[in-house]
């Protein structure tokens, strides 16, 4: 039977495998399943749901059997089933504050996500890419690697970022490639949900 072991800090199931190395705060949680590799650090209250996979070496054959991989993760995240996030090869891989990546969502080595970022089912982010404050990937949706993702970007289902694709803050993509949808009205401010209203550069319809 699986049961969470609670430390004076953090909860780790007893089917998870967390790295003696592994860096943590404290309040979180890693479920059954779950694998947190070396090179790992984690702030607090973050939790870790079944079968994910953090700082696993990265899909890089220059890589391969090379204990250079680090994943920097920050506070108050939700990882829920099957997310895998790989570790960095130049630099870190990067997780803010806030962010919530649904089931088998990926995120590529060296990638950084900035706070408040959502990445929904099976969304992928390329390795080396960034992703600003705010920015929600719809199922099914990917960036290319080496990319600089906006602020306030909503990214539909399956939606595809490419290098061509000129992103502008605060507006809806979607489209195989990505094509301007018009005005991201409406964006999620904090794990509240708190709703916030901002004016687009490129509509008068928004208000302050």
């Amino acid at each position: 039977m699986d049961t969470l072991l609670e430390g004076k800090r953090n909860k780790v199931s007893s089917f998870a495998f967390v790295d003696p190395c592994v860096i943590m705060g404290k309040g979180n949680t890693i479920c059954i399943g779950a694998i947190v590799k070396a090179g790992v650090i984690m702030g607090d209250n973050n939790y870790i749901g079944p079968y994910c996979i953090i700082g696993e070496m990265p899909e890089s054959l220059n890589y391969v059997d090379k204990n250079t991989s680090k994943v920097d993760i920050g506070n108050n995240n939700r990882f829920f089933k099957q997310v895998t996030i790989d570790g960095g090869t130049a630099y870190k891989t990067i997780i803010g504050n806030e962010c919530v990546l649904l089931k088998n969502s990926h995120v590529g080595h060296d990638a950084v996500l900035q706070d408040n970022v959502r990445l929904s089912c099976n969304a992928s982010i390329g390795g080396h890419t960034i992703v600003g404050r705010r920015s929600v990937f719809g199922i099914g949706s990917a960036a290319h690697q080496r990319l600089q993702i906006p602020d306030d970007v909503f990214i539909g289902i399956n939606g595809v970022v490419i290098k061509k694709s000129n992103l502008i803050p605060g507006r809806v993509y979607a489209g195989l490639p990505v094509k301007d949808m018009g005005c991201n009205h409406y964006y999620k401010e904090s794990m509240e949900c708190a709703v916030l209203i901002k004016k687009c550069i490129r509509c008068n319809k928004c208000v302050e």
